[in-house]
């Protein structure tokens, strides 16, 4: 973290207020306020996987986790990112809830890069010519553009 100079005045009640207004807010990633329900369930069922038993047989959707391995991966990079923010909180020239709306954009670009990239476990042959991509997480690219974050107050 950055050095903060304290000049003057004492400020240190206004540097606590201020840590303590960004340890009041989240934020949300994923399908948030989305009342689209065919959406939700597209997006349930890659990221946990499942299993459809038929009379003839099963399909199994196998998990692609889309928004919790992007949380595994980048969050280190998050913290990071709100780290480097800090000084600009203390100093007045940035509030809490702007950092957690830049966070929160930065959350979604990560998380809908995971979906472009993702690759693997692979479509099936049969999935792949219905679809004519062999992106499993790609078709219309309607869950990808749904993907959005809201900061809610704790």
């Amino acid at each position: 973290m950055s050095n903060v100079r304290i000049r003057g005045t004492n400020r240190i009640p206004q540097l606590i207020s201020a840590l303590r207004e960004l340890s009041e807010y989240g934020i949300e990633v994923g399908l948030v306020g989305s009342d689209d329900s065919e959406y939700i369930m597209i997006a349930s069922v890659h990221e946990f996987g499942i299993t459809i038993r038929k009379k003839k047989g099963s399909i199994n959707i196998p998990e692609r986790s889309f928004l919790r391995s992007t949380f595994d991966e980048k969050s280190g990079k998050w913290f990071d990112f709100v780290n480097k923010q800090i000084p600009k909180l203390l100093n007045g020239s940035m509030n809490a809830r702007t950092i957690c709306e830049r966070l929160g954009a930065k959350m979604v670009g990560d998380v809908q890069k995971k979906l472009t990239e993702l690759s693997d476990p692979a479509n099936a042959p049969s999935t792949i010519a219905q679809k004519s991509s062999s992106n499993p997480l790609i078709d219309t690219g309607g869950l990808r553009a749904r993907i959005t974050y809201k900061v809610v107050r704790k």
